[in-house]
């Protein structure tokens, strides 16, 4: 019987531990995950007033076309900087939820405004989002860090 298993009374191997950071290099990590994403949070209010107006008729879909192609750079641009950056120990599931969210963001964008799938993929970005920015302040809480700006990741 080989070691780990089921009724084996040997212990099987222990996972690799996960790199501990210094309080100042935690919240470096994090603060560079929360400012590479952070154009998308202050470019959704304009997006999302438009979708509103949309939605009431007070704007063309045409119009919300060009704020959404205004918009999926931005969330391009912070995909590729959130991907590049650093994150170690508890902060990769963050990172991983934030990817996911500006993913699922970007999809969005490109769909139909106001579909099933559109919301769906809307719904998801800011549900994902939120779970990255919970996790992170649930660390910085352990950690005893100053917590992060509520509306610093939307």
């Amino acid at each position: 019987m080989v070691g780990g298993c089921h009724g084996s009374k040997r212990p099987g191997p222990k996972p690799p531990s996960l790199p501990r950071l210094s309080f100042r290099a935690l919240d470096a990590e994090q603060q560079r995950l929360v400012a590479d994403y952070q154009p998308v949070s202050q470019g959704l209010t304009a997006y999302e007033l438009a979708y509103r107006d949309w939605r009431e008729g007070r704007l063309t879909r045409a119009g919300l076309g060009t704020r959404a192609r205004a918009f999926r750079p931005v969330v391009t641009v912070a995909l590729a900087r959130v991907r590049g950056d650093r994150a170690t120990g508890s902060d990769a599931v963050p990172k991983a939820f934030l990817i996911a969210a500006l993913e699922a963001r970007r999809r969005a964008l490109a769909m139909q405004p106001g579909s099933t799938s559109y919301r769906r993929a809307w719904n998801r970005s800011v549900v994902d989002a939120r779970r990255a920015l919970t996790r992170m302040q649930d660390i910085r809480d352990r950690a005893r860090l100053i917590p992060l700006p509520e509306d610093s990741i939307s």
